[in-house]
């Protein structure tokens, strides 16, 4: 079998935002100059790979392989001795197309590589135990039975047996030469004559092992005829059998093409020796080599099987472009939970290496659960025939040893040994399945220890600091300790007087068992569920006076309105403040109409009296408002009679007028931006949302409107931006990956709104109608959008 070395996951370590707010911890400090360990090697970017994102290879000098972002990577790549940490942020900027500053290169590696055991400080010794993958049903007792050097020199010589004419022949070979074994050959007659002369089953076995080295040598030298550099051949215990592995981790430098040669060259290595086996049982005859010929291919049948890692398993591995499908296994699952969103390790793949690892995850899990349980539940039975086939050998010995037969003895100490390899094989099994789960519960813990909400760090901050300030004062002397406080009615408050309320489930099956079982059974709330919290939780960021909001887009048809009402009636619901969604578009825009029967009345309007609008209650009477999330709209005026379009200065008092009695207004524009009132939104917004469709064009369009608005000094509007692609639909054939890469570069967020046929009818839209995939997709906007309230900077 081959083996990948596999990969730490570091993909998700690090935002492409740079860190440059915040104080610097003396660790993080931006002058100390930073160096790879001696042997780290960088692997590059995986070809062909299933997910949305560029993935980078990096193997340790411990030959664990780590997995990185693109940010990461290049970081990593620009990090050599001499170099200052400015020197560094400058070349990862110029390279990556994004502003990383010191500061924030200092962080990364303080946060993300050191710990990875990726690079160290100058002068510091090298991390002498960095972390390392713990995969599942990976081998133990891994040893090497031929190293690096010599599997190359091995496998050079054999690379032009991999020539496509040579192996189309070779195929074609063993088929006609199972053709004529199922006429000439006699497998009854080959069996009695091992059961005749059992000591022949030492041949066998020899020739079978020598078989599988001859099987890791083709995965070798397939790797070296794709370009790649194999590793060392070895030898461990897979599952409860020993096997022969061969290190190809560097196929990972090849296309999907080499990788797949690569993970069958073991097979067809296989396929020669059946050849050469083949004729020898046709020029000799032997029924042995006949049994040693068909025990073969049922080992290549084996070797196909995908459930558990042999050839089979990388083949799929490789077809979906995912390097070890097994971490996706919990992930997939949690996904498949019904009114649960996918997650995170799952969206990242595409939807072909999407559906491919799906339907790999729902036949290995009750595959694997069943042998499992089996394995349980016949234990004690294979541990008694274990032991009586022990007292069977031992008898054997005791009968060769003074007849002094050795091929017998030989026979008897290797039945023993394989009689106990898969016993020790089992206690592994069982001893990594307790320790796994323990490190699971443990890591969970640790990550809701380590990850507090705002509230709770300032909690334990606090803490801490009267806990010192106690030690302080019990050693100092009496005179300088404060004296007491006297209660008060300032110590009455919830948290003090009352225990914390536990957390309650709201949603799904958590919240049905809460129900059912008279609010006795509490589980807390789930994943999904915690989610949403935390996105509720930025959504409320606080702000200061007013906020602006832009939506704009440069096409029509791709849902700018929709946004629009999005984001104004997720923030009217989710926050205490005034919130107004204003239609902004000159050409006749239709928000109102997607809310509630419009008023009468129109920003002309608004305009026309604004000097008798001296309160909010005058105000209200020019807006009409969504009845589920008392979203307020002011309309455009829609009447094609219209003579003249408002303009800049119109605009400009619109907003003074809006600003003194809401927090928050939420701009519709149109798709011109050479439009004088567009212009003058640009001026007046603190945060633009560029909506765009997910096709080709769309995205030309919206990179080509980011172009304009940089050459007109709204850089820090860009900078800031929120870009969301709309209305993807699953399965479909558009560059969405390419485009979100290009938009990641360039602004704040990008992110992903599904297609919902409840938005496709351009009527009043009701948000609660939605998918909970939608619904889900458009609070995340909006939570991205309110993480810029916090800063206060001049409007552009």
């Amino acid at each position: 079998m081959q083996a990948h070395a596999d990969a730490i996951d570091a993909t998700n370590g690090a935002t492409a935002e740079p860190i440059t707010r915040g104080r610097l911890r003396h660790s993080d400090r931006a002058g100390d100059r930073w160096v790879r360990p001696e042997g780290l090697e960088l692997l590059g970017q995986v070809q062909d790979s299933g997910l949305l994102r560029p993935m980078y290879l990096v193997r340790r000098t411990d030959d664990q392989v780590v997995q990185l972002s693109q940010l990461l990577y290049l970081t990593l790549s620009e990090v050599e001795r001499g170099r200052s940490a400015a020197d560094v942020a400058g070349r990862v900027s110029e390279a990556y197309g994004r502003v990383l500053t010191p500061e924030g290169f200092a962080r990364l590696a303080t946060t993300q590589l050191e710990p990875l055991g990726l690079v160290h400080r100058e002068g510091s010794p090298a991390p002498t135990s960095p972390p390392r993958a713990r995969p599942l049903l990976a081998l133990t007792f891994k040893g090497t039975l031929l190293p690096e050097h010599a599997v190359v020199r091995v496998a050079g010589p054999l690379r032009p047996l991999f020539w496509p004419p040579v192996v189309a022949l070779a195929v074609v070979g063993l088929v006609a030469l199972d053709l004529v074994l199922a006429l000439v050959g006699d497998f009854w007659a080959a069996v009695t004559q091992l059961f005749v002369t059992p000591t022949l089953a030492l041949v066998m076995v020899g020739v079978l092992v020598l078989a599988a080295v001859v099987h890791e040598v083709g995965h070798a030298t397939a790797c070296r005829y794709g370009g790649a550099r194999p590793g060392a051949i070895g030898v461990g215990i897979y599952l409860v059998f020993p096997a022969f592995y061969t290190d190809v981790t560097d196929s990972y430098r090849l296309d999907r093409r080499g990788r797949l040669r690569t993970d069958l060259g073991g097979l067809y290595f296989n396929v020669l020796t059946a050849l050469a086996l083949g004729g020898l049982f046709l020029a000799t005859g032997q029924g042995l080599v006949l049994l040693i010929l068909i025990v073969l291919q049922v080992q290549m049948l084996q070797q196909l099987v995908p459930v558990v890692r042999f050839d089979g398993y990388y083949v799929l591995a490789d077809l979906a472009g995912v390097p070890d499908l097994f971490a996706r296994v919990g992930p997939v699952l949690r996904s498949l939970r019904p009114g649960h969103p996918p997650d995170p390790r799952v969206t990242e793949l595409r939807p072909r290496s999407r559906r491919l690892v799906t339907g790999w995850v729902l036949l290995v899990v009750p595959v694997l659960a069943a042998g499992l349980v089996w394995l349980v539940w016949a234990l004690p039975e294979f541990v008694d025939r274990a032991r009586m086939g022990l007292d069977l050998q031992r008898s054997v010995i005791e009968t060769a040893w003074p007849a002094r037969d050795w091929p017998m003895l030989a026979l008897a100490v290797l039945s023993m040994v394989l009689i106990c390899l898969p016993l020790l094989g089992i206690a592994v099994l069982f001893w990594r399945a307790i320790t796994g789960g323990v490190r699971l519960v443990s890591r969970r813990r640790r990550r809701d220890d380590t990850t507090p909400t705002s509230h709770r760090l300032m909690e334990d901050l606090s803490v801490a600091a009267t806990q010192r300030q106690l030690a302080q004062g019990r050693d100092a002397p009496a005179q300088q300790r404060p004296p007491p406080r006297p209660p008060s009615a300032a110590d009455f408050t919830d948290a003090a007087m009352l225990a914390p309320a536990p957390a309650v489930p709201t949603l799904g099956w958590r919240r049905t068992l809460y129900q059912v079982s008279g609010r006795r059974v509490n589980l807390g709330p789930g994943a999904r569920e915690r989610r949403i919290e935390e996105l509720q939780e930025r959504l409320r960021t606080p702000i200061e006076g007013a906020r602006r909001v832009t939506v704009m887009s440069r096409k029509g048809g791709v849902g700018k309105t929709t946004m629009t009402l999005a984001l104004g009636s997720t923030f009217a619901l989710q926050r205490g403040d005034r919130v107004v969604a204003v239609d902004a578009n000159p050409d006749a825009g239709n928000l109102a109409h997607r809310v509630a029967v419009p008023r009468d009345r129109t920003i002309t309007d608004v305009l026309r009296d604004a000097e008798d609008i001296t309160s909010y209650a005058s105000l209200r009477g020019y807006t009409a408002q969504a009845p589920e999330s008392r979203l307020e709209v002011l309309a455009s005026d829609d009447d094609p009679r219209i003579g003249m379009a408002l303009g800049r200065t119109d605009y400009h008092r619109l907003l003074g007028l809006l600003d003194r009695y809401y927090n928050l207004i939420v701009l519709d524009t149109g798709t011109g931006i050479l439009d004088s009132a567009n212009q003058g939104l640009l001026t007046e917004a603190d945060q633009l949302v560029l909506v765009l469709g997910p096709g080709l064009d769309g995205g030309r369009a919206a990179a080509l409107t980011l172009d304009w608005l940089d050459e007109h000094d709204f850089g820090a509007l860009v900078r800031r931006a929120v870009v969301v692609i709309n209305g993807v639909r699953d399965g479909a054939d558009v560059p969405v990956d390419p485009m979100r890469r290009h938009f990641e570069r360039r602004c704040n967020r990008v992110l992903i709104v599904p297609w919902d046929p409840a938005l496709e009818n351009g009527a009043q839209t009701d948000l609660s109608v939605l998918r909970p995939r939608t619904r889900d997709s458009l609070l995340q906007v909006a939570a991205a959008v309110a993480e810029t309230f916090h800063d206060s900077g001049a409007r552009p």
